[in-house]
């Protein structure tokens, strides 16, 4: 017959072990160092976990962002090009572990037809975000501004980050609302897909 201490051993064996699994499930699906496939967007999308691609995807909005010596922007600067838009704050942790990602991106890409424009929304922490950067060495980022949180106000959302693809003619194509892996052999084939098309 089991005695307490038995059953409460059994117990955190269980649970350690159903954890366990947990973890191998969320490890990535292919070594960050992988080859980058040759997909089409359809099959890349569904690759990227929390990524979800839109069908008549609309026009990116005209809402105007700020630059970093505080002139107006809007997405028309980027047009010709694939472009992941980021809506971030300094204060938000998920927001912070993302960037290094991010930059990596930006860098693995550099010289294509690809950028990657984060956007901080809303009021920020106690640094500035070009600060931010700088701070944290993400050299392959310039950030942009959106003080009044008029896309989360476009598009409704609450959350942060997010993140949307951008195809070359200024269409929105899909995106994620939270983290996703931008580092990852997903991430670089769905970029690639869409430089393709």
């Amino acid at each position: 017959m089991f005695n307490r201490t038995s059953v409460i051993l059994l117990i955190a064996f269980v649970c350690i072990a159903a954890g366990g699994g947990v973890l191998l499930q969320s490890a990535p699906k292919t070594p960050i160092d992988a080859p980058i496939q040759k997909l089409s967007v359809v099959e890349a999308a569904d690759q990227l976990d929390g990524f979800s691609l839109l069908t008549d995807g609309p026009l990116v909005p005209g809402v105007v962002m700020k630059d970093e010596a505080g002139q107006n922007v809007t997405f028309e600067a980027f047009r010709g090009k694939v472009v992941l838009f980021n809506l971030w704050a300094t204060w938000c942790p998920p927001c912070i572990a993302e960037m290094p990602d991010l930059n990596a991106l930006q860098d693995a890409f550099s010289g294509r037809d690809f950028a990657v424009v984060p956007v901080a929304s809303g009021k920020q922490g106690r640094e500035t975000p070009a600060d931010f950067l700088r701070k944290r060495n993400l050299t392959a980022l310039t950030t942009y501004y959106d003080p009044d949180s008029k896309f989360l106000r476009t598009f409704d959302l609450d959350t942060l980050p997010s993140t949307f693809i951008l195809d070359k003619t200024g269409r929105m194509r899909g995106g994620v609302l939270g983290m996703a892996d931008w580092q990852s052999t997903e991430a670089k084939t769905l970029i690639e897909a869409f430089l393709n098309e």
